[in-house]
């Protein structure tokens, strides 16, 4: 292939969408910590940089298969190759959250409130199979995205033969598939396919299946579902991310190439590490001087910490991920 795999902007792109999360929690979660409403509404849409990243999937793993020249044949090596990849992470935060719901009761501050998990729920957090049993919640409610995430590795392998099909009838069928997802199911992935679709969009025609008619038309029609039914927030950071992949895709910066390579351990792992400090130390500093120095420390923290898992765990799972090829007997 002629075009070049590598997008440079995502890497930006993973950082803006890791540390909206982070901020939002770190500013706008922590009860009684921020009192500017200045600053609170500042840092209020944060929590769509979850969308960032949704649009960045939407994008990148069909990307992805383009390049490695999937087919369905290929299916369970993907489904393999995603788990590897993003598993070990997941697990140990996964781990460090259950430590944690033990350490908190011996915090000055323990407000009584048993939140110990279950073995059943703990169970249930392999294969995010929590949505599907009542009564039973995340651990950590960051996670909720992860099991959207996973449901669309599930779903895009199945569907790319047609996505990234040359007959267009074959491309209206997976654009209608997509589509009807959240007028079929109002929750988890059905109701963000319309986010993922401004990715997927993206990806034909960066990789030159489709032209500028099929994409205004297909990012028009997914625009539509998404003022259906999401908030403004949603377009606007689907937007901005969808802008930027466009027409700056080239877009490079050392330091938030360095910021992006460690996201998704942010996410994971911000709300063990800096929101921990936040909620412990909330309840001692008042000055907003020192307010500010502690929301510094949260993000550093987070940042060193993210770091260390980054360098021992994720990165041997992607190493890892990336020496697992499709066969090539079954890609001729």
């Amino acid at each position: 292939m002629s075009i070049n795999k590598h997008v440079p902007v995502l890497d930006s792109l993973r950082a803006v969408a890791a540390f909206s999360v982070c901020l939002f929690h770190f500013i706008c979660t922590v009860t009684g910590f921020i009192d500017s409403n200045f600053v609170r509404t500042l840092f209020s849409t944060g929590h769509y940089g979850v969308q960032m990243f949704f649009v960045i999937s939407g994008f990148v793993i069909p990307w992805s298969l383009f390049h490695s020249s999937y087919v369905i044949r290929n299916y369970f090596t993907f489904a393999l190759k995603r788990l590897i990849r993003l598993e070990p992470p997941y697990i140990a935060s996964l781990m460090l959250a259950v430590a944690h719901t033990y350490l908190r009761t011996m915090s000055a501050h323990y407000n009584g409130v048993d939140i110990t998990p279950t073995a059943t729920q703990i169970a249930l957090h392999f294969g995010y199979l929590i949505p599907f049993v009542e009564g039973q919640h995340w651990i950590r409610p960051v996670y909720w995205t992860l099991a959207v995430e996973f449901q669309y590795y599930l779903s895009i392998g199945l569907l790319f033969p047609l996505i990234a099909s040359g007959k267009i009838f074959l491309r209206i069928l997976s654009y209608l598939i997509i589509l009807a997802g959240p007028f079929i199911i109002k929750g988890y992935l059905p109701l963000y396919l319309p986010v993922f679709l401004y990715g997927i969009a993206l990806f034909l025609f960066k990789a030159k299946i489709i032209g500028w008619l099929e994409l205004v038309i297909l990012t028009s029609v997914a625009t539509i579902e998404i003022f259906m039914f999401h908030e403004l927030g949603t377009f606007i950071y689907a937007g901005i991310t969808y802008i930027a992949i466009l027409f700056f895709s080239e877009f490079k910066s050392k330091i938030l190439t360095f910021f992006g390579n460690i996201s998704y351990s942010v996410y994971l792992f911000h709300s063990l590490t800096g929101l921990v400090i936040l909620n412990y130390f909330s309840h001692i500093v008042t000055s907003p001087f020192y307010k500010f120095l502690l929301v510094l420390l949260a993000l550093a923290v987070t940042t060193a910490a993210s770091y260390i898992v980054y360098r021992l765990i994720e990165l041997p799972s992607k190493r890892l991920s990336s020496r697992i090829k499709f066969r090539k007997e079954e890609t001729q």
